[in-house]
């Protein structure tokens, strides 16, 4: 028992050895296909004409997701310059929806606006004065028809504003 354990051992590390070789193998041997010649059997021609078949496609596409495009905002800017002047007026029509913007140009001092009355003053978020420095601006987009008026300054005397807003 102990002589076959042996060389069943000693077969096992020469088949282990045999395998670790640094030869490659060589390549196996193919055969070229050989050509086999095919029959192809047309069909005899009939007197039966034959039926034309229109397929029709329809491509339809499943589960179309809208897709939401913002509208830009319309825009009037009023501008306030060094020269003390309003740039095109401080009267704008605008239509509804329109952002107005009141722009500080002048590098000598702020400018502020203020609101005349409630509903302007809703607007604006106050009816204290907001003032604009140099280079600031303020912004108020206007979602009901109507006319909104206000006061401008530090002009002496202050210059009266209205926005009329249109549908």
């Amino acid at each position: 028992m102990k002589k076959l354990s042996v060389v069943l051992a000693i077969l096992f590390i020469g088949i282990l050895l045999a395998g670790c070789t640094s030869q490659q193998a060589a390549p196996a041997a193919t055969t070229a296909p050989t050509a086999v010649p095919t029959v192809v059997a047309t069909a005899a021609p009939t007197a039966v004409p034959t039926k034309e078949v229109v397929v029709v496609v329809v491509n339809t596409t499943a589960n179309v997701t809208p897709t939401v495009t913002v509208a830009p905002v319309p825009t009037y800017t009023i501008t306030f310059t060094q020269d003390l002047n309003i740039m095109p007026d401080a009267t704008a029509y605008v239509k509804v929806g329109t952002k107005v913007v009141w722009a500080n140009t002048d590098p000598y001092k702020p400018h502020f606006i203020q609101a005349n009355d409630v509903q302007t003053g809703s607007y604006f978020g106050t009816m204290s004065s907001v003032d604009i420095p140099y280079g600031g601006s303020y912004s108020v987009v206007f979602d009901k028809a109507g006319s909104y008026d206000y006061t401008t300054g530090p002009f002496q005397p202050q210059t009266e504003g209205k926005i009329v807003v249109s549908a």
